[in-house]
């Protein structure tokens, strides 16, 4: 399940990150990726022991642990600390694999929050079964998406792109019957369409169990 969601972080959070990641050293992305990741990788991250990059990430952390649409999606265990990336033009990531664990996190989920978006390029695009998935950059933006997928970052041509990243340890490894419990919290918040989906939650608890 691909997620877009917005608020996570306040009006003034957007300008104030950016001011303190502007004071903070950058490093050759590549650094971080393994072998193969690394010839498909062009970007740029902000030191993570800067205080800088220290301050902007406890920020961007409690923001995500207080954002309820997270939480009920995500339901997160643990997570790695957010990271930084910077992509100029002519940069990019190319098709991809995300590594399993990050330290002692299992990596169920990714996020990419978009902090300010380039003037051209820079889309993340997922594979998912029935095709792919690409979201455009846009400021405040977070993309909540399985790290099992293969995904890439297409090439800016114009302007930057600035974003932070992570992965989530869920407390629900399996992928369905996560997104069967945020469709009940879904109903459970009185969306729209709650009706359908607590139709859905039954239906699919039925595949779950149903036998013969």
């Amino acid at each position: 399940m691909l997620l877009p969601i917005d608020g996570i972080l306040d009006a003034a959070a957007l300008p104030r990150l950016r001011g303190l990641l502007a004071t903070a050293p950058w490093q050759d992305g590549r650094a971080t990726a393994g072998s193969r990741a690394a010839a498909v990788k062009a970007n740029l991250q902000a030191d993570p022991a800067h205080a800088a990059t220290r301050a902007a990430a406890a920020e961007l952390e409690a923001a995500l642990r207080a954002h309820p649409v997270f939480a009920a999606a995500a339901l997160p265990l643990r997570m790695t600390r957010p990271l930084f990336s910077r992509t100029p033009p002519g940069g990019g990531y190319g098709r991809h694999v995300d590594n399993a664990l990050m330290g002692q996190v299992r990596t169920d989920l990714a996020w990419t929050l978009f902090l300010d978006g380039p003037e051209a390029g820079g889309a993340l695009v997922v594979e998912e079964a029935g095709g792919e998935r690409e979201v455009a950059p846009a400021p405040g933006l977070l993309v909540l998406y399985p790290a099992t997928s293969l995904h890439r970052v297409e090439p800016v041509t114009r302007g930057e792109r600035l974003v932070a990243f992570g992965w989530v340890q869920s407390r629900v490894r399996d992928a369905a019957r996560r997104a069967l419990l945020f469709d009940l919290h879904l109903a459970e918040q009185g969306v729209a369409d709650a009706a359908l989906r607590v139709q859905l939650a039954r239906a699919n608890l039925l595949r779950m169990w149903a036998e013969g």
